[in-house]
């Protein structure tokens, strides 16, 4: 595996870069100091996951957050000491898979990580319910979701019902009988019907629906039916 760190505090990067090293899933760390320079670095060469620190100097984590995005496939985990729900939600609004405290990090990231590569995310149950209580699907969003879930066949609605449980491709195949290719193609058709970016907005519109608030879509139900 290999990780882009983009951290401007120098004493946090060398621990951070220290520990990542030690562990086994770990090939490399590239190292940036602003989000300039991680662009430039991800421009350069293919990384399988960044760790990105909330605030940087330049246009900021969260701008920074958009900009990966956009010009790589690569999962966001942010870094921060920021656990208020408006920032949770900023997060996960610019396309992060989730976070970590830097309080807790050193002792979560190596589950983090893999929770990660796995397609899974790393919200953790405080920032879950921050984002519930700041109502994480734009107003928008909600009515164009609600008619999406009417369109969804039998295998996206189990496939996104897994997605909700925080599994990972491998096992949303296993549980449903289909091949990991298959279930790819089921979560990039699921993300074009309900207009969302990534699969963390998904499962949380299905939380969504689940709390009544658009049309609920059927829960797995039948591993079975046809792919």
């Amino acid at each position: 595996m290999r990780v882009l760190l983009i951290e401007d505090d120098q004493a946090y990067q060398l621990a951070m870069a220290t520990h990542l090293r030690q562990l086994p899933q770990v090939d490399a760390v590239i190292l940036a100091s602003d989000g300039e320079q991680g662009l430039q670095h991800l421009q350069a060469q293919s990384v399988d996951l960044v760790l990105l620190d909330l605030v940087l100097p330049g246009m900021g984590g969260l701008q920074t957050c958009h900009r990966l995005q956009a010009c790589s496939a690569a999962p966001v985990l942010i870094l921060t000491s920021q656990d208020d729900p408006a920032w949770v939600r900023q997060m996960w609004m610019a396309g992060a898979r989730g976070y970590l405290h830097k309080e807790r990090a050193f002792e979560q990231v190596a589950l983090a990580l893999a929770s990660l590569l796995q397609g899974a995310s790393w919200w953790d149950a405080k920032a879950t319910a921050a984002l519930h209580r700041s109502d994480p699907l734009p107003a928008a969003v909600q009515p164009a979701a609600s008619a999406c879930f009417e369109s969804l066949t039998q295998r996206e609605r189990e496939v996104l019902a897994c997605l909700a449980e925080g599994d990972h491709n491998r096992t949303i195949a296993r549980r449903l009988g289909i091949g990991e290719g298959t279930v790819r193609s089921h979560v990039h058709v699921l993300l074009q019907k309900l207009q969302v970016s990534n699969r963390t907005q998904a499962a949380l519109l299905w939380r969504a629906a689940q709390l009544g608030r658009v049309s609920r879509p059927s829960p797995a139900s039948n591993s079975n039916s046809s792919a």
